[in-house]
């Protein structure tokens, strides 16, 4: 507290100095976090995306004896193979649409919107937790049977609806094909890029795309999974027993699957790969010099700073050394002042950042991600979205101890001088 309350008066006597100290630190988060925080929504566990940290991806049946070609991935497959799976917690399967934006009918029946589609089965909706403000998703035998039902978001909602009426049970036209409401979601953020659509179906809807017919049984699916970290080396080994499954009934066209298996992460990491040109191997050296460069530039320039402080308060320390001040509680006084400094410059630098990256979400998030569906859109960003608590406790924390390096080398350099040399600097 003692130090503390010293801190607080020097911040009165030394304004300027305090400023200058607080701005170095609160830009030097801002800016960290900023980086930081792009990437901590692409791979965080936020809704609907709840399993990110658990997630792999199987986006298709790469044959032994080809890679580059793929065996059938498809609903039979997917359904007597994969979906009975007994070690992921969850598995969910969607048909890949290479159009998946459609052209859904306006209230007035005479003008189009661009809407995006998913045709999924019914896993989906217990894999991505969306959460429902009307209805509930469709049902086992809504799938089984084709029926023509369809989740929508509040958005569409209220574009054909008006904002608030009941949806559930009403006829949404989509690419001339009538669609019977049955639930509505809150509208996930286009920064949820697996789970993002305006209009979820089942894929067993005979539906056509951009004038093709597709046939839903032949049409090649994603398949997801959600793996506990426990259960990782079982599923793996189950998923070997799936591929000898698989190759004893497809002789001469033999999958290898789990090489190609992606989790969560590696996806996202070679996306960034992909926006900073780099190998996945060498993309440590592109990020990780950034980040410390924004942290360690001010740390530098806060050093300077200090150095010049205590040159000028070298007097004041001779004087309390030679009454019986300790040499280390001359320094913990530094370090306190630099701490407290260096905390409020981290939480002012939090509130510039979180304003920054909601004022210009649009091109932030854009800028920093491959996501190339949000050139020229604003995206919906929630509070889960702005705050990751270990995220700015490890900026803090590694800035604190950058700030207090560069406060502890001068001070300490300063405090071995002989007393009287000490006396002799002019104020």
């Amino acid at each position: 507290m003692r130090y503390f309350r010293q801190a607080l008066a020097m911040m009165r006597e030394e304004k300027l100095y305090s400023a200058m100290y607080i701005a170095g630190t609160a830009l030097a988060i801002a800016f960290t976090m900023l980086i930081a925080e792009v990437y901590y929504v692409k791979v965080a566990d936020i809704a609907p995306e709840v399993r990110r940290s658990t997630t792999y991806y199987l986006d298709f049946l790469p044959l032994k004896s080809n890679p580059n070609e793929g065996a059938p991935l498809n609903h039979e497959v997917f359904s007597t193979l994969f979906q009975k799976m007994k070690t992921p917690e969850c598995v969910t399967g969607a048909i890949i649409m290479y159009h998946d934006q459609q052209y859904m009918k306006m209230a007035d029946g005479l003008h189009d919107r661009a809407v995006t589609s998913k045709a999924v089965e019914p896993g989906y909706f217990r894999f991505y937790e969306y959460r429902f403000v009307q209805g509930a998703p469709f049902t086992q035998d809504d799938f089984d049977n084709g029926r023509s039902v369809a989740v929508i978001t509040d958005e569409v909602s209220d574009l054909l609806f008006g904002r608030g009426a009941d949806a559930v049970g009403k006829t949404i036209s989509v690419s001339n094909f009538d669609f019977r409401v049955c639930g509505v979601v809150e509208a996930p953020s286009a920064l949820m890029e697996e789970s993002v659509a305006d209009i979820w179906m089942p894929y067993t809807t005979t539906m056509a795309y951009s004038g093709w017919e597709v046939n839903w049984q032949e049409t090649p699916i994603n398949v997801t999974f959600s793996v506990p970290a426990a259960k990782r080396e079982a599923f793996m080994q189950e998923l070997k027993e799936v591929e000898a499954c698989y190759n004893s009934v497809h002789k001469g066209r033999e999958a290898e699957i789990a090489p190609h298996l992606k989790s969560h992460y590696s996806k996202v990491w070679e996306g960034i790969a992909d926006v900073f040109d780099a190998w996945n191997k060498d993309l440590i050296w592109y990020v990780a010099p950034a980040i410390l460069l924004l942290l360690l530039v001010p740390a530098l320039n806060l050093s300077g700073m200090v150095a010049s402080r205590m040159e000028r308060q070298l007097p004041e320390m001779a004087i309390r050394k030679a009454f019986g001040a300790k040499r280390r509680t001359l320094l913990g006084q530094v370090i306190a002042e630099n701490l407290v400094l260096t905390l409020i410059g981290g939480i002012i630098g939090l509130c510039l950042e979180w304003t920054a990256l909601y004022a210009w979400r649009d091109w932030v998030f854009y800028v920093f991600s491959d996501n190339s569906s949000l050139y020229g859109s604003v995206p919906i960003v929630r509070g889960e979205m702005l705050f990751g608590p270990a995220i700015f406790l490890t900026a803090l924390l590694v800035c604190c101890v950058l700030n207090v390096l560069a406060a502890t080398v001068p001070a300490w350099l300063s405090l071995r001088k002989p007393i009287v040399e000490s006396m002799m600097i002019k104020k």
